[in-house]
Formats: structure tokens, sequence, C-alpha cells
């Protein structure tokens, strides 16, 4: 087919039949947007359930993932295609983005890791989260830990992927590296062949000058500005390894690296990458050639005493709740390697960290600290000499087991003493420890009947698992920062703002919540337990109470259960080793995180759209505006299909079915009565404002002052334009949007309610008012803590409230919607009443003792 003058905007602009001029028909409008409502619906759905996959107990293949890109990107893109039908083309810029989004998505299962970041370089102080497939697991983790209190990790950089990439497109290696590659996986050439063709291509190429001088700037950055008295180790950072996959040996790590040498060790280090063992390891574990990538760690060497590996679990007999410490004299290269004798430390797991057994190694030679050369000799006197004295080993086991909690699984920790003293952590990798499976013990139950159960079967496991930890309870607006390394997480809703502090949580609790939530998942991505939609974990948890969080059957304990915690760490192997488990993770990163929140910013634009999620979003509430344009003018409205609500209450409503929301026998009227109504939201609401006496018609008692500040308010600029003679409401059989127009209020609601709780919402929006600021401002203060008071994220500003919440069930969704009908009707003219904070109190008491009938007849009686 031949190319479409203007791409793919021209050729949608041709193909879209409606010109900018043209008056599209009422019922195309309502059509298109009941389809925008289902195609977004369908696409959560399938995000949803690629999400759920993260938990590992559904089973799921390439093909799985094909067919749900596919379908998820087929949903977004109608959406995108309706949203422009119903405005006229106005957001034509949302195809570049899909086009962009899909070109991503299709190259990740294709077997290519796309990456957004385009710096060569990132300071391990400044790796930001979610970067491990830019600058590979191990920076990555030693990023993280760099974070922590009390925790040294040597100052350093890392050159990321896409200073490897730049590499190779500077020399031109990437056809010749694909095409030896595709010459071994036919068998045209054996693996040792194609290594060491591949590796001489890579030491035989230069460096780009741009990444020359990054790499030289940076090192001289990290090491106070003296780099030729300083020593370095350039380590491989490869993408994969570390992780489940440990690829322990197979990349270089070349240590006491002088300044000067720094960059051909930088190529050393890339060619490690293409060795005979590592191209047959990733055969082993059916790892794409195209996955293939090897960021560069540099660090400043340490002048290391003494040096060498901790496990925190026996790898042999992990039953066993004891450490492994081997060590050796100098930078503890012997130990990595096994060439040498070193000593061994078997220590318990548990406080104190009683040193149970010591072998000591006859260490005759070692790798001194920045010295260029071979092996020294250790000193005749030291050789027998154990390397580590009591207090030292009790450190050690001490932090191994803290970073051990962070990162929830057994770990290979390679750590440095230096000459004053001070631990260093050197790297932190999955262990791989024999897994048992087993179920749990006898004794392990009687131990649980020992401690005191704080929450029972309330809520829904987000993530298994076990968490320990002391409460940590936050809100939005809290300084995430803040939260201690290891905490048990409860907060009340389980909203995306969670995700800075999930990293560093031992589990995490919510009241309100849903396990396809962008915090569910984040939560799954870092394998930290969850519970979500508890109902009351603010409430039940006191901060800083120790806690054990038991997410694989749902329970809470009073206290830190070190056996279930142990237990843990002995669970069956982990899926997450395999490839498709991987690429999953790589693609809901495109699709599922929600960034594109605030539609009031003017950053809300479709060129600001990350993942598919935010199209969604996007393509929701420019929707949604479009449709509540039409409804400013209120002759156009009901020529072309609007019905007019008779009822007994003072608002002149008009009503648009997008498909389900009236009864059958409306649709031919002009005019309905509320027992037409079928939508379920509206339906709700209107029960609020019709509930009796709520909406009250009786004359309001006003001072002077207020007298005096109704004659003279002016319009809200918000308001201008507006026709307070029309109030209008978008309904569906799950769908509500009302726009209420009073005088001087403004109020909007918004919802979806259904049976399915991660699909329901309810948002809601009041400013306006006849009387002066600060009494209107009162009023805002008694409604956002009506609001707060029913579970609502509130945020408020002069007379403006805006309240949220979302992914309730569906009766509970229902209630609040009643709830805001009556508020609707009770909060109408109270601002006259509001003359001082003492009354906020007064009708907060009112609204929420009184029974529904009594609240209209309340409002004029108060002081």
């Amino acid at each position: 087919m031949a190319p479409v003058k203007g791409g793919t905007r021209g050729f949608l602009r041709w193909l879209l039949p409606w010109g900018k001029g043209d008056e599209i028909p009422f019922s195309e409008i309502f059509g298109r947007f009941q389809s925008i409502l289902q195609k977004n619906t369908t696409a959560m759905e399938i995000i949803a359930d690629m999400g759920s996959k993260l938990g590992g107990e559904f089973i799921f293949d390439k093909k799985y993932l094909t067919d749900s890109v596919r379908q998820v990107g087929e949903a977004v893109r109608a959406g995108a295609y309706d949203l422009n039908f119903i405005t006229g083309n106005k957001h034509l810029e949302v195809y570049d983005v899909l086009e962009n989004l899909s070109m991503e998505l299709e190259m990740e299962l294709a077997g290519k890791i796309v990456v957004r970041e385009r710096h060569h370089i990132y300071r391990l102080d400044q790796i930001a989260e979610n970067l491990d497939d830019v600058v590979g697991l191990k920076a990555y983790n030693l990023s993280r830990l760099a974070r922590m209190p009390q925790v040294n990790v040597p100052p350093g950089f890392v050159v990321g992927i896409a200073g490897f990439r730049a590499y190779l497109a500077y020399n031109n290696l990437f056809e010749k590296i694909a095409g030896l590659l595709q010459e071994c996986a036919v068998g045209h050439r054996g693996q040792e062949s194609a290594s060491q063709a591949i590796r001489l291509a890579i030491l035989g190429g230069d460096i780009p000058p741009d990444l020359r001088r990054e790499i030289l700037s940076a090192a001289e950055a990290v090491c106070g500005g003296a780099p030729e008295r300083s020593y370095f180790s350039v380590r491989s950072s490869a993408l994969g390894e570390d992780g489940d996959l440990s690829f322990a040996g197979i990349h270089d790590t070349v240590l006491n690296v002088p300044f000067r040498e720094l960059l051909s060790n930088y190529k050393k280090v890339l060619a490690s990458l293409y060795s005979p063992a590592s191209l047959a390891y990733r055969l082993g574990k059916r790892l794409l050639p195209m996955e293939m990538a090897m960021p560069v760690l540099y660090q400043v060497m340490v002048d290391s005493r003494v040096a060498g590996v901790v496990y925190t679990l026996d790898p042999v007999d992990p039953l066993r709740q004891e450490c492994l410490i081997s060590a050796s004299w100098g930078l503890g290269s012997t130990v990595v390697e096994g060439a040498e004798a070193v000593d061994t430390y078997r220590v318990a797991r548990q406080a104190p960290h009683v040193l149970l057994e010591r072998r000591i190694g006859h260490k005759a030679s070692m790798l001194a600290p920045m010295a260029v050369g071979p092996l020294q000799e250790v000193a005749d006197a030291r050789r027998d000499q154990p390397c580590l004295g009591e207090a030292e080993v009790g450190e050690l086991t001490a932090l191994a087991l803290s970073l051990e909690r962070f990162f929830k699984r057994p770990l290979d920790i390679e750590w440095s003493l230096d000459q004053e003293g001070r631990l260093w952590v050197l790297q932190a990798r999955s262990l791989g420890a024999q897994k048992s499976g087993r179920a749990r013990s006898r004794e392990l139950k009687g131990r649980l009947a020992d401690h005191a159960v704080l929450l029972k079967d309330q809520g829904v496991i987000a993530y298994r698992g076990i968490g320990a930890g002391p409460v940590c309870l936050v809100d939005e607006g809290d300084d995430l920062s803040q939260v201690p390394v290891g905490a048990v997480l409860v907060a009340h809703y389980s909203s995306p703002w969670l995700a800075k502090a999930i990293p560093r949580a031992s589990a995490v609790l919510t009241d309100v919540g849903s396990t396809t939530g962008h915090m569910a998942t984040v939560a799954r991505e870092f394998r930290v337990p969850a519970i979500v939609d508890t109902g009351s974990a603010t409430k039940a948890l006191r901060p800083g109470q120790e806690v054990t969080v038991d997410a694989e059957r749902n329970v809470v304990y009073l206290g830190r259960i070190e056996e279930l915690l142990h237990h843990q760490l002995l669970e069956a192997a982990s899926f997450e080793t395999t490839y498709e488990f991987q690429l999953l993770r790589r693609l809901l990163r495109k699709i599922s995180p929600l960034t594109l929140t605030d539609p009031e910013s003017p950053e809300f634009s479709a060129r600001r759209c990350q993942t598919l999620h935010d199209v969604i979003r996007f393509v929701h509430e420019k929707a949604v505006q479009a449709l509540v344009e039409v409804g400013k003018s209120p002759w156009n409205i009901q020529r072309r299909g609007g019905k007019r609500l008779k009822s007994s209450l003072p608002l002149d409503l008009v009503i648009i079915d997008v498909g389900g929301g009236l009864e059958p026998e409306a649709l031919p009227k002009h005019q309905i009565t509320p027992d037409q109504i079928a939508s379920m939201p509206m339906l709700a609401l209107w029960e609020g404002l019709n509930s009796p006496d709520a909406w009250s018609t009786e004359p309001v008692p006003v001072d002077f002052k207020g007298l005096m500040a109704s004659l003279t308010r002016t319009r809200p600029a918000q308001l201008d334009g507006a026709d307070t003679g029309l109030n209008l409401a978008v309904v569906g059989s799950n769908y509500l949007n009302l726009s209420l127009r009073v005088g001087y209020h403004f109020t909007v609601v918004d919802a979806y309610l259904g049976p399915m709780p991660n699909y329901n919402y309810v948002y809601f929006r009041f400013m306006g008012g006849v009387t002066d600021i600060s009494r209107r401002s009162r009023r805002a203060a008694l409604l956002a803590t009506i609001l707060e008071e029913s579970s609502f994220k509130v945020e408020m500003n002069g007379d403006l409230v805006v309240a949220r919440i979302k992914k309730m069930s569906q009766e509970r969704t229902r209630e609040l919607l009643v709830l805001l009908g009556r508020l609707i009707g009770f909060a109408r003219q109270l601002d006259v009443l509001m003359k001082d904070d003492a009354a906020i109190e007064v009708y907060f008491s009112q609204f929420m003792a009184q029974p529904k009938e009594r609240q209209g007849e309340n409002l004029g009686h108060g002081e």
C-alpha cells in the first residue's frame, strides 16, 4: 500500500468521515463514548490479567504475552480512534504515542531490550528505581544498598546499556556480532570460534570520543579529584547477571586498575560478554542473543585489610539456622577464585550471632590493595592467624542478615574490612541455595500459636510472602524517603505514590485497594508481600509496633517470628528465572504504570503518555470533557436527544443516555421521570439527593455579614459561560458524569459502578458559594472532613474540594454515591451558616449522626 501524504495523522484525518466544520450526530457521539468505556474496560482487564501473572501462581508462555500485547493494543487504539471521532480530530498526536509504544513492545517481544534512558553514565548514588535494565542488576543492587543507612558501598559509577550500544554502533559491530551468533546457532561455527572472533572485534574497537570523556570525567569525580593516585575495580554488570541467574565467574572483573588503564579495561569487560562460558551459559538458559548487553561498573578500590564472602544460608544444608563466612587477607580474591586456603566461619543466624565453628586456613598469598601485579606472599606470622575476631564476625553476620531482609531472599555477599575497621559491601546477589518446598512443620505451627493475631483473613493477598518489621503508617503527602528500611508499610489507600517506598519495605498493608492496581504490581515486581483492602489495618496496627505479615495465609502477627521468616527462604524454587517471566516484567513496565494522573495539570497531554495505561486515562478524560462541552447548550442537547428529568427537586436536569442508562420505554420521550432511570450510579446518587428533606427549599437564615457578602459576590471565573438554568447527567448502565450548576455552586460527579471492584471509582468536585471566602472555605473544610471520614482521598484549596475513591466493592461504591447525593443537598446553602470554625464540627456531627430523613430538617436550624 502506498504511503499516505502526511503519514499516520494524514491517513487518519482522511479516514475520519467528519470534517472540522461538520456537526456530528449525537447518536454517533454517544455511541462512540460508550465504545470508549467498553474498550478501556477491556484493556484494563487484559492488563490486570497480565499483572496477576507476576505472582507466580499461573503458568503462561510466549504466545500468551504476544496475544495479550496485541489485544490490549487493539483496544487502546480503538478508544483513541473513537476519541478523535467525537472531538473532530483534536487529539491526533495520540496516534504517534501509540505507534511508538507499539514499536517498543514489538521489539521486546522479539528479544531486543528497549531502553528509553539515553544517558551513558550513572553514578551509583543517582540510579533511580526501575533502572535495572539500564545499568544491570549488580550496579542496581549496589545503588539500592548505597541509599541504606549504615551500609558502606564504595563510590562509583556505571556505564549503562546506552554506552554499550554506542560502542558497538561506533565500531559497526551490531551486524557482525549478530552474524557470528547466527552462524553459531545454526551450527556453521563453533562457540569457541564465534567467541574469539567477537571478542577480537570488540577489543580492536575504539571508544567513542564523547563516551571516553564521560568515563574519565566520572572517574575523576568519584575519586575526589585525585585520579592519578586512585585505583578502581572494573566489573561486569551484564543484564540478567546477579539476579536469579548469577553468571558467577563468567564475566570479567579487574581489580587494582589505575586511572590510565580505565578505558582499555572497559573494552576487556565488554568482550567478556561473549566469552565461550558466557555463550554456553546463555544458550543453556534459553536467553536470546539480542538480550545480551554489558553495562560496566567502576568503583574506587577499598584499602582492604581482609575481605571475603558471606552466605546468609548454608547452600548445602539450608535448614540449619546458620550463616557461612569465608575470609582472606587483602582483597579476598582468593576466596572467590578458590585458588588458596581461606578461613571459614559458621555463625548462628539468630542474635547475638554466636560463632559455632571456625576453621583457619594456611593463607600463604594474597592480592594486596592499591597494587599492580601478581599475588604477594603473606608474612609468616599472619599465615595461620584468624582474619576475623568474634566481634567482627558478629557485625558482618548482622549486616548480611539485614541485607537479606531487604532483598527478601538468601544472599551471596562480597565484603571488605578496611585498615580502619570499616565494613564495606562490594556485591550482593541471590544465593543458589537448595529449596525445600516443604510444608510448615508442627513445631512452626506451634510457634505461630504463641503469637497474638492482629489481623486475619481481612483483605486480599496481592503478593504472597512473609515480611516482618516495625509498622510505619504513611499518608499521601508524607516524605516517603523517611520510611525505614525493613518497615511494614501501612496506608489507607493502595495508591501509586506508595511505589516510592515499596522497595525498602518488608511488607505492605492497606485498608483500601485492589490486587490489580498499580501499587500491587509494584509490590510484585519488588517481591514485597502485600495484603490490600483489609479495611482496618491503619486502625489495628500502631506505629513502631513490631509485626510479622504472613501473606501466604493472610495473617498479621504481633512480634517478629524468625522461624516463619526462615521458612520463607526455603520455599520452592523461584519461577522468576524463566525467560517468559523476565519478558513479562519488561512488557508491563511499558503497559501498566500510570504516570498521567492529574487532568487539571497543563502536563496532562498525549505527548506526556509513557505507557498504554496513560493513554487509556488520557482518552477517558478527554472524552468526558468533550461530552460535557456538548452540554453547554441546553437547546442543542434537547433538540438532539437529551431528556429532561421531571422531579420534585429544584433541578433543571437533562439526561443523556450513552447506552443502558435509561429504561427502554424512556428512549422515545423528551421528558422522563426518576423511575425510568436504569443507570446504577445515577440511581444511587439520586437516592441520596431524593432522601426525605435532603434537598431543603426552606429559606436559610442569613446574618448581615452573610447578606452583604451575597450581594457583592461576583461570579467565579470557573463558572463563567455556564448556563445555570441547565444541569447535565451523562449516564450509561454503569457510568455517570453529572455536572450541576446551581447559582454560584458548581458540582461534578464522575463515577463507574459495577460488579468488578477494580473498575469502580467515584470522583467528586465542589466549589463556589454565595458568601465571602472565609465562610465558603469553612464549608469546604466541612465537606472534606465528611468525605475523609467516608474513606475518600480529599484535596482542598480555598472553597474547592476534590475527592476521589476507587477500586471498592459494588455495594460500598453504591453507598458512597448515596452519601454524595445527600451531601450535595445538605451543603447547598450551608456556606451562609458557617459563621465560625465551630460550625464545622456542629454540622459534621449532624450529617454523620442524624438519620437520612432528618438531614434537610436540621439544615436551617443550626447556630
